[in-house]
């Protein structure tokens, strides 16, 4: 579907009214990588079937206006496992092998729900540092499995790789221990998913799972299996960019399938997300689709921040509902510790908000505006307005700047600033005050990002 909704319509609410939760409930976050706006059903993707996305969106509520706070991969991650603009804790963009990971001080999700009695666990990319401090078992989670980095082949690891001195970023590992994986990694990571599902079968124990698919970023590699279910997708790089998606649909599905196995799919709130838009024509193009979107990944048009924005809480959310506010990844988060009634530290103020009133009708806009930096690149939503600084495309040296209406423009085509000049003021004032916020007077040359992303 992309004729999108805007402007604030409550109908009715998009939360079932329900006797007060004996228990707290389950979290269930996913995250797809580089995966385009528009390749699921429920966007409007024809040539690649995603059936249990479209499930998932179906059976709660579909954010039309949903974003992430970094255009590439670790600032949204850190965002996520903080509910803080990635800023406020130095990560400005991907973190590299040997660099520095996320501030191992500030408090993360997972550990917040493990000290009110939750059974944590990752499973898939990390990306936030490979430093011991930084790993997840140092930052609140019990269990992990997957890699430290940011990318690595889906296909198995060579024999010869056992025994040998890891790799902290890129050797699948179990804890801390390296291991030697047989199976494609998205499968993989759906098999780890399922069986820690199964261990809480029965448990009294609240559960927080974060499964991290590296789906669909880079290298392209995809099942003999999966590609030849879309022999009739000419271009190449689509074909198997298909087979990957395909293979990370099928595997949510498994994992939906044991949340509801295990008896507790009415209380386990379920989150997907892609971590930026996917990247259309620089940092590691892999032939995603953000139409009807402008830009990509590594940029903040929207097509580099607007993302499939999916949640469901059977018998707590509406099926079916679309909520065309817009919100933000660091209200997942918000959500989550708020259902677990958790209180957070006050040092370190979170900027993710709960969504729950908002979905209930109590309250309106969850946000007043929202804002993004990604080194030249700037952007600013305040409501319908949207003031872009951003790349007008890969040829280009110098950013654009671009005042736009998304209430009737989401694709960015019409630049409005000429006609509103005091508008475009307002909002580059707005925006200043909130980057002083988060950065101080941190000229913009010292957090721009590496140029090495193009080869991530």
């Amino acid at each position: 579907m992309k004729t999108l909704c805007f402007g604030l319509i409550f109908l009715s609410s998009l939360f079932v009214p329900f006797a007060a939760v004996s228990a707290p409930p389950n979290i269930l976050f996913i995250v797809a990588d580089d995966m385009g706006y528009d390749d699921c059903g429920v966007h409007g993707c024809k040539d690649v079937p995603t059936p249990n996305l479209d499930a998932l969106a179906a059976g709660g509520v579909r954010f039309t206006n949903g974003y992430v706070t970094g255009t590439v991969c670790s600032p949204t991650r850190a965002a996520l496992m903080t509910s803080r603009y990635h800023y406020r804790d130095g990560v400005f963009d991907w973190i590299p092998p040997g660099k520095a990971g996320m501030n191992p001080d500030v408090p993360t999700v997972a550990g917040y729900l493990k000290k009110a009695g939750y059974r944590t666990a990752i499973v898939g990319k990390w990306h936030l540092g490979e430093q011991e401090e930084c790993q997840p078992l140092k930052r609140g989670f019990d269990e992990f499995y997957g890699f430290l980095g940011g990318g690595r082949s889906y296909f198995p690891d060579q024999p010869k790789a056992a025994g040998v001195k890891v790799n902290h970023y890129t050797q699948i590992v179990r804890g801390a221990e390296s291991v030697l994986e047989k199976e494609y990694t998205t499968h993989a990571f759906a098999r780890e998913a399922v069986e820690f599902l199964e261990r809480q079968k029965g448990s009294a124990q609240p559960f927080f799972l974060y499964l991290a698919f590296n789906a669909v970023h880079t290298p392209m590699e995809a099942p003999d299996d999966y590609l030849a279910r879309f022999t009739n997708i000419v271009d190449k790089k689509r074909r198997t960019y298909a087979g990957m998606l395909s293979a990370m649909d099928d595997d949510i599905g498994r994992v939906l399938k044991a949340v509801d196995e295990a008896g507790v799919e009415d209380n386990t709130l379920i989150c997907f997300i892609s971590d930026n838009g996917g990247p259309i024509t620089r940092n590691a193009p892999n032939a995603s689709m953000n139409t009807p979107l402008r830009g990509g990944k590594g940029e903040t048009w929207e097509g580099g921040i607007r993302v499939p924005f999916f949640m469901k809480w059977k018998g707590h959310l509406k099926a079916g509902a679309t909520f065309t506010e817009p919100v933000i990844q660091m209200d997942i988060t918000a959500t989550a510790l708020a259902l677990a009634g958790v209180k957070t530290d006050a040092k370190w103020a979170i900027d993710g908000v709960d969504l729950l009133p908002f979905l209930n009708g109590v309250k309106t806009a969850p946000h007043a505006m929202l804002c993004w930096e990604y080194g030249q690149q700037w952007a600013i939503r305040e409501g319908q307005w949207k003031l872009t600084y951003a790349m007008p495309d890969k040829t280009a040296k110098t950013p654009l700047l671009g005042l736009y209406d998304l209430s009737n423009d989401i694709g960015e085509a019409h630049n409005l600033a000429a006609a509103h000049p005091e508008r475009v003021k307002q909002l580059q004032s707005d925006w200043a005050a909130w980057r002083k916020s988060m950065l101080g007077d941190t000229p913009a040359a010292d957090v721009k990002p590496k140029a090495a992303y193009d080869s991530q």
